[in-house]
């Protein structure tokens, strides 16, 4: 294992000494320097971690902390201001100036060795993020450039004609990705900026499909509000995608709030009066609440699947499952639970007043989307 450097800065020779003699018999390396323009020149040795004197006689540590912290080349290098001044407002000002941490003379030697042990691990976690971060941005990145996504189609049945109301569009990255996990692309998107670009890839894909499967079923496109607030969300990215919107269902994934409620709910009616229909997502989890369905006015309400879980033997679970089949029914709401992979949950379900459902009883996310699919041979008479 590589020992770490250490550059002690102070004008002390005897301190510079038994600091150095002290961190030896741990395994670092230890450089010297006794004056502030001696310590900026030895900054290019880049040493893993820095012990800086407040005062030293050329220049103040502070500001030596100050030129490190502008040179993009050694700002991620730690630095431990010691000093013998003890207030609250001289430590705040070590910090300010980007120190890590600040200890005050005269200290116990663990605490110093301790505090050197500290900082040095928050870097290594800092740098191991670092690299992770940019990892996955690289990967999803390659994704979008290579437009990597497949749309996978799970089919919705109407438990009254037993036959598909629609397809839920599904998308998926390379199994051999490090970003295999949808949720977990989608999150990384998302929080870097590609959530846009990543979602219309998906889109234009099922698009595709769908016009050549010639269905005439309703698709369901996931999307989060954060789409419908973007600057380029009109009817437009549907038209351009020879999508029809009268045939489109924009399924609303509660999964983050809704930030601009003005827009937001100012965009979908305009998206309404052009033809496409709004299904809320995941009610009963998260943010979807019947507060949401009650501002989003949605044509359809997708129940979760933390609810639909063993809903044949949860009495509780039962009696939301009514709540929200009631409130829908008087307000001309479509119900579909969603993950049913037990016939008892879907008897239960049925008798709750759930209109239609999906799930891997019926069908798991398929690539080609079948004709004729019929699930009377699941479902009691």
């Amino acid at each position: 294992m590589v020992s770490k450097k250490v550059l002690v800065v102070d004008d002390d020779q005897r301190i510079t000494r038994l600091v150095a003699e002290l961190l030896q018999t741990r395994d670092f390396q230890v450089d010297i320097a006794h004056q502030g323009s001696e310590a900026l020149a030895k900054v290019h040795h880049c040493p893993d971690v820095i012990l800086l004197d407040r005062r030293l006689p050329d220049m103040e540590g502070l500001e030596i902390c100050r030129r490190i912290r502008e040179d993009k080349r050694f700002r991620g290098i730690p630095i431990i201001i010691l000093s013998g001044r003890d207030t609250v407002s001289d430590k705040i000002e070590g910090l300010y100036f980007g120190a890590d941490d600040y200890i005050t003379k005269p200290y116990d030697n663990e605490e110093l060795v301790a505090r050197v042990e500290a900082v040095l691990r928050r870097s290594h976690f800092a740098e191991y993020l670092h690299e992770e971060k940019e990892t996955l941005i690289e990967e999803a990145r390659n994704i979008l450039q290579n437009k990597l996504v497949e749309p996978y189609f799970q089919p919705i049945f109407s438990l009254e004609t037993k036959k598909p109301i629609g397809y839920e569009v599904l998308s998926r990255p390379p199994q051999e990705s490090i970003l295999n996990n949808p949720e977990i692309l989608f999150k990384v998107a998302l929080t870097y900026g590609m959530y846009f670009d990543l979602e219309m890839i998906c889109w234009e894909k099922a698009s595709r499909i769908w016009r050549q499967s010639r269905r005439s079923e309703k698709l369901f496109l996931n999307c989060m509000p954060y789409l419908i607030e973007h600057d380029k969300f009109d009817q437009n990215l549907f038209v351009d995608r020879g999508m029809q919107m009268n045939n489109c269902v924009l399924e609303i994934t509660e999964r983050m709030a809704i930030k601009d409620f003005a827009l937001f709910h100012s965009k979908l009616k305009e998206l309404k009066g052009c033809g496409l229909k709004i299904a809320v997502d995941d009610v009963g989890s998260g943010y979807a609440s019947l507060d949401t369905i009650a501002n989003t006015r949605p044509d359809y309400v997708k129940i979760d699947i933390s609810l639909v879980h063993d809903v044949d033997v949860d009495s509780l679970k039962q009696g939301i499952f009514e709540a929200i089949t009631s409130f829908c029914h008087k307000n001309n709401i479509y119900t579909i639970a969603e993950g049913i992979e037990r016939k008892e949950e879907l008897e239960k379900i049925r008798s709750l007043g759930v209109q239609a459902a999906q799930g891997f009883l019926f069908s798991p996310p398929i690539k080609e989307i079948n004709k004729g699919e019929d699930i009377s041979s699941i479902i009691n008479p």
